[in-house]
């Protein structure tokens, strides 16, 4: 007889497509990105004007390529979008009729990374802006594509990080935004004709304004700005006499906004606590809250093109999270309205019925700080003491929120009487600006301290047996992991991660190139502060590693290159430690066909579960 009775495999919590991209691709339809297929591909929708549902029609079938951004040509004959290679983020751009045909490529060397944007296409269709760092690896510069001649050229002097150029309504101006860092954002308007770039409320602080959208006359600029401020806010900057005005603020994130500009209806997003609520109006004026899917929605920050309005300003359509189901497309009616659900991305239903909504709790760090974060409860209490996994979110510079995390891992882990706590850590976004830079050059500091109190309130936790702990994290997640796994060591009983670095030295010398600028302040310099990188990174106290380890790795990763999870299998095993190695050759940093998905995925369920639980059982037949 099984030890514990059949319950459904991570596979099928997992049973589910994903969402990466969606666009108005005319009046009455949608394009969006899924992976239906096993590789994310464009696929069109048509949507009624009360949300009706009409037929899903593949545009592309790549099985090597993902499809990444998608743009549509303003007379929505033709689609642009961006695709890369087994996850080596070297985005090529392509066109397409949106009715279906051939995929054309546009650029062609893979050696270069293209970044579109959703301001892309000119007024009249014929020229196209983007990014790319053809001219020197460090930076990225704004390109001018003549789709007409096939010729390119660089509006503006290189030198810089340069993102999502954006054509004005006449066709004779964009605006772009130069990244210094995450919380250093300047906003430039440059005028093609006077060959003049001007920036936009200029700053030489450590502040963000980040232009989102043009007003329909082209005369002011819709920007997020956090000038003089905590949290970030939305402005209307009037160009011509460089002023402007607040349209939403509180004490929360506005993480973007949207315009359509016939009606000038404006459409924004703001983070309260992990969850998003929507606010609508007309340009210029104040905007007013709606209501949206759900108390329980969110719409991740970090994700570019999960929201988008239709031309006639009537509705948006929305890639919709919640904690208790996987992703779906949502068409929500403005301003006021139903939502309707245009997806239903569960293959078969949910298994055992939705979850309980994760709470947000709180814990008090070494320094008085109150960290906030997600606690998912298993539905069914188990007999004695429950295990617990702390989940650390990746960026750092990013948040944890209330979503079907890690293709249903949460609730795979939940349903086998596992407590989830995965907390925002000191650098998290959403919690203001000085919340955020805690994290500069401390990597591996007292975001380590708010984890070990995150395993002291677990440990605290009535239910919770203290010697059943793991610990869990992806990217930066992953390193904070490994610093647990090494540096606290008494807490864990197993441990996971998926593509972290183990060496802040050997890891900030082989980012990509445009990141380089950063490293220093975000990190550390591996010339000048190799002592201090040292002392901060895993691998240097392997020595002190108890717990079964699994570590999960892309042979692509363009970012957290694979030889940071090499050193420490190897070093690991070379103490007879008990490590698992997972290297997928056809992955870069993170994972884009489904097969690979599910295989990493469902390794770190089966890990954790079996140290924390035991032996899962057969499932029902």
């Amino acid at each position: 007889m099984a030890r514990n009775p059949p319950r459904p495999p991570y596979e099928r919590f997992a049973q589910h497509w994903l969402y990466g991209a969606v666009v108005w691709a005319g009046p009455g339809s949608i394009a969006y990105t899924t992976n239906v297929t096993g590789q994310f591909n464009l696929w069109r929708l048509s949507v009624g004007p009360k949300g009706q549902r009409g037929y899903d029609r593949p545009l592309t079938v790549f099985r090597d390529r993902a499809v990444r951004a998608v743009v549509p040509s303003p007379d929505h004959r033709t689609l642009f979008f961006s695709a890369d290679q087994e996850g080596d983020e070297q985005f090529q751009i392509y066109r397409i009729p949106a009715e279906g045909g051939d995929p054309e490529p546009l650029t062609f060397d893979r050696q270069v990374r293209h970044e579109l944007a959703s301001g892309s296409v000119h007024p009249n269709g014929r020229y196209l802006l983007y990014a790319n760092n053809a001219r020197t690896p460090e930076d990225m510069d704004v390109v001018l594509h003549d789709l007409a001649r096939g010729t390119v050229r660089l509006p503006i002097e290189g030198g810089a990080l340069w993102e999502s150029p954006t054509w004005d309504p006449s066709g004779r101006k964009f605006f772009v935004r130069q990244i210094g860092s995450n919380t250093r954002v300047r906003s430039f308007v440059h005028d093609l004709a006077r060959r003049s770039t001007t920036e936009v409320l200029p700053h030489d602080t450590e502040e963000v304004v980040a232009a989102q959208a043009w007003a329909p006359d082209g005369q002011g600029l819709l920007v997020l700005s956090n000038l003089g401020g905590e949290f970030a806010r939305l402005e209307l900057v009037d160009l011509a006499r460089g002023r402007s005005r607040v349209l939403l603020a509180g004490p929360h994130e506005v993480e973007r906004a949207l315009v359509a500009r016939g009606p000038g209806t404006v459409l924004a997003t703001a983070n309260e606590d992990g969850y998003t609520r929507f606010f609508v109006g007309r340009i210029g004026r104040p905007l007013r809250r709606i209501v949206g899917p759900g108390d329980g929605c969110t719409i991740p920050g970090f994700v570019g093109q999960n929201t988008a309005i239709d031309p006639a300003g009537r509705r948006a359509v929305v890639i919709w999270h919640t904690g208790v189901r996987p992703a779906d497309l949502i068409a929500l009616p403005l301003p006021t309205g139903r939502a309707a659900v245009l997806t239903d991305s569960m293959v078969g239903g949910m298994p055992g019925g939705p979850g309980p909504l994760p709470r947000l709790v709180g814990y008090r760090s070494f320094d008085g700080r109150e960290i906030p974060a997600f606690y998912y409860v298993p539905r069914r209490r188990t007999k004695g003491p429950a295990p617990a996994v702390l989940s650390i979110h990746g960026g750092p510079e990013s948040q944890e929120r209330p979503m079907w995390m890690y293709s249903g891992l949460y609730a795979y882990l939940t349903s086998r009487g596992v407590h989830v706590l995965a907390p925002n850590i000191r650098g998290s976004t959403g919690y203001g600006k000085t919340y955020q830079k805690l994290i500069h050059h401390d990597w591996g500091g007292n975001e380590l301290k708010d984890l070990r109190s995150a395993a002291e309130w677990l440990r605290r936790r009535p239910g919770i047996d203290p010697k059943r702990l793991g610990v869990f994290g992806g990217s930066f997640g992953g390193f904070a992991a490994l610093s647990c796994l090494a540096r606290l060591p008494e807490y864990w009983k197993v441990g996971v991660d998926f593509f972290g670095p183990s060496n802040l030295i050997t890891f900030v010398k082989t980012v990509p190139p445009f990141w380089a600028r950063f490293m220093d302040e975000w990190v550390g310099n591996p010339m000048t502060e190799a002592r201090f990188l040292r002392d901060r990174s895993p691998i240097s106290y392997i020595d002190q590693v108890r717990a079964d380890v699994l570590v999960v790795q892309g042979a692509r990763d363009p970012r957290v290159n694979q030889a940071e999870s090499d050193q420490m299998v190897e070093e690991l095993r070379a103490r007879g430690r008990t490590v698992e190695y997972l290297v997928f050759p056809d992955e870069g940093h993170g994972f884009t066909k489904t097969t690979n998905l599910l295989r990493a995925f469902g390794a770190a369920a089966r890990f954790l579960t079996e140290h924390l639980v035991g032996p899962e059982a057969p499932a029902v037949p």
